[in-house]
Parts: C-alpha cells; structure tokens; sequence
C-alpha cells in the first residue's frame, strides 16, 4: 500500500511516494516559509505504519520556537560508572512558548500556560535511540549525541525527514526535548525506511535484536531506551532481548504502534516492564492509532515540534500536523531521564510506576478503546 506526500519549499513542489513498512512511524512534512492549511487525511492502518503529514519549519516568534535563552552548554562526558544515590532537587528551569507539547506536560490542567517548568533537565542520564541512525553532530543535540551501533542506516523519508533525528530532539533537543541535558546514543536498528520487497519480519526482528544485545551489553546506567517502532507477536526473540535489556537495569519506553488496533499485538509494546504509550492530539484525545490495556498512559503525538536536518530547513525544526506515536514515546522517555537524573539508582519498575502514578488522570476526552485515562506530567520533578 503506498501513500502519497508532498514538501512544500516556498513555490517548489516535490512529490513522491511513500512505502508502508513494519517498525519505524514515518511521517511527511510540508515546510515553507509560512504556515500551510493542515491536510485532512487519516492515519494509514498498515502493519506497523501509519504516514502522516506535517507543516512549517518553526521560525523566531512561532509557538513552539523561541528558545529557553541560551543553547544549554554540553553536559559531562558519560562516566563508565553507573551514579549512585538521589541528587537534591534542582532550581526550576523555565522555557517561555514551548510549542504545545512541552507545555502540556508540566501542568494538570488548561488553559496552557506557554511555559515548561523542570527542576532537572536528565543530567547524568544517557537515552538510548533504537531507530535509523541518524546524524548525531545536528546543533540542536548540544553536543551531547553519539553513536553506539551504526549497523544498519538512516530512516530519511521521501521529503528528508529523518525518523530517528526527530525522535532524538524530542526525547533532547536544546529547544524541543523534554531533558534538555541528557546524553544521547544513537543504535541503528533499521535498515532505511523498513518495508522493501523481500524485507522479511524474521530480518527485521533480527536487527532489532542486535540492536538490543548492544544495548544491553554497553549501555551507562542510569539510562533509558527509547523504541518508536515496532513488530508483529508473536516475535519471542524481540521479547527476550527486552527482557535482557530490562534486566540490565535499563527503563524501555515504546511507542503502542499506528494501526488503529490492539497495542498487544505489536511489540516492544505490551511486553512486562516496557512502558507503553499511546498517542494524544493538542485537544487532549486519543488520536485514534494503537490502544488498548497494553497502554500505560498517553502522551503528545500531534502538532510536535522536532529537529530536521539543516539542508532541509535552515532553523532545523518542524512541527507536525499528524499524529504518530513514535512521537509520544520520545516524551516519556525523556520524563522517565528527568525522573533519573534525581533517582539515577532507581530500577526500570520504579521510573514506570513513577511515570504511571505521576500522569494526570482523566485528562482525555472522548472513545479510549480500552486504554488507561493517563496522560504524561513531568511538573515538579
């Protein structure tokens, strides 16, 4: 099943194709020098895809762009040792226009406030970002990104978007991410946008396996591993090497997956011990991809502002328009970084009943076909 999607660069058109594929949520971007209608299309229900559209590069004065004064300087270089005991809460950290995202997550209730408040910003902490690879020297990483494995490639989409950057400037872009000081590794897991002809499920679950066994086996505690993809159960390989992963100490956040179905039947999500999130809209609704009791809370997944590469935008940042929940799984990794940063001894089952417990209840309206009634709250930590 292919879908169509459009980059819009001020009078240039560029049109193209884009293949369903079975673990990365890719996304379609529109950019321009000045905001575009949003395109009313629904999510595509394919394997384990579903692409989207988006708009705007995010210039000086637009929601979602100024940045929280100057660029954070790089934090330390990782110790080889994991850190021990809680550290003092810090003094609050406020970013003024967020973008709605951000600003959604430090507060119970609207109307927003146009700000983000955090005590820690994930120091000390390392997220690992098990996707494409992708360039981890962009400036609005801070100087705080790596690569681990490079085994695979790039998720760069039909119009240059590239699935695993944009996912790492949530999770810790200077002017985007939720943990503004957290490390970032980049572990190639894809190879390119999954889904060409003869990309078997057993090739696809071998490489994100590989990825897992690295994980496992290098990461500096205290981490997180963040896995916006996912792969059809029964997959009992892929079950194995979280459980490893896990049980190296290491908090695994995933996203539920865009089909419009069960989250359970996609792994990494529903597996014991992963953190499983589901997609929420700027009107605080389930945005209608996967869900289910495999779903531990919800978190920010439309309109999202994140980082591009500079050849495709010269801020290097756009905000979607769709929703996806390899957006939403980002936020809670980097809540789950800011809860570390504070707790860097704590065990992955206490960061995910701290980010369960910590959610705002009741906070969505409307049909949650089964999924718990939380949404991500960062305010205080």
């Amino acid at each position: 099943m292919k879908s169509h999607a459009r980059l819009r660069r001020g009078s240039v058109v560029l049109a193209g194709t884009s293949l369903a594929v079975l673990m990365v949520s890719a996304c379609s971007f529109t950019t321009g020098s000045a905001p575009l209608a949003p395109v009313s299309v629904s999510p595509a229900r394919q394997t384990a895809l579903s692409t989207h559209r988006a708009r705007l590069p995010v210039s000086p004065g637009a929601e979602g762009s100024n940045p929280p004064g100057p660029p954070a300087a790089p934090s330390a270089p990782a110790s080889s040792t994991t850190v021990q005991g809680a550290t003092p809460s810090g003094t609050p950290v406020t970013q003024r226009r967020p973008g709605w995202a951000l600003d959604r997550i430090d507060q119970r209730k609207r109307p927003l406030d146009s700000r983000y408040t955090v005590r820690r910003q994930g120091k000390g902490v390392t997220v690992y970002v098990v996707d494409g690879v992708f360039d981890v020297k962009n400036a609005e990483l801070g100087g705080r990104a790596s690569v681990g494995l490079r085994s695979g490639k790039g998720c760069v989409l039909e119009d240059g978007i590239d699935h695993g950057l944009f996912v790492a400037g949530i999770v810790g872009g200077r002017r985007t991410g939720v943990a503004k000081q957290a490390r970032i590794v980049s572990v190639g897991a894809i190879s390119g946008c999954e889904g060409r002809a003869g990309d078997s499920q057993a090739q696809r679950s071998a490489r994100l396996v590989r990825a897992l066994k690295w994980v496992a086996a290098n990461a500096r505690r205290p981490a997180v591993v963040n896995l916006s993809l996912n792969v059809e159960a029964p997959s009992p390989t892929v079950a194995a090497a979280v459980r490893r992963v896990v049980g190296a100490g290491l908090t695994v956040v995933a996203a539920a997956g865009n089909n419009g179905e069960d989250a359970c039947r996609y792994p990494p999500a529903g597996l014991p011990s992963v953190v499983t999130v589901a997609a929420a809209t700027r009107k605080d609704r389930d945005a209608g991809l996967n869900h289910g009791r495999c779903v531990d809370l919800f978190a920010p997944a439309e309109g999202v502002t994140s980082v591009v590469d500079p050849g495709l935008d010269p801020d290097r940042l756009v905000r979607s328009d769709g929703a996806a929940t390899s957006w939403a799984a980002p936020f809670v990794s980097g809540a789950a970084a800011l809860y570390l940063s504070g707790h860097p001894s704590a065990t992955p089952d206490k960061v995910r009943r701290w980010l369960i417990r910590s959610a705002t209840r009741g906070a969505l309206r409307g049909e949650l076909h089964g999924s718990a009634n939380r949404l991500l709250y960062v305010g205080g930590v």
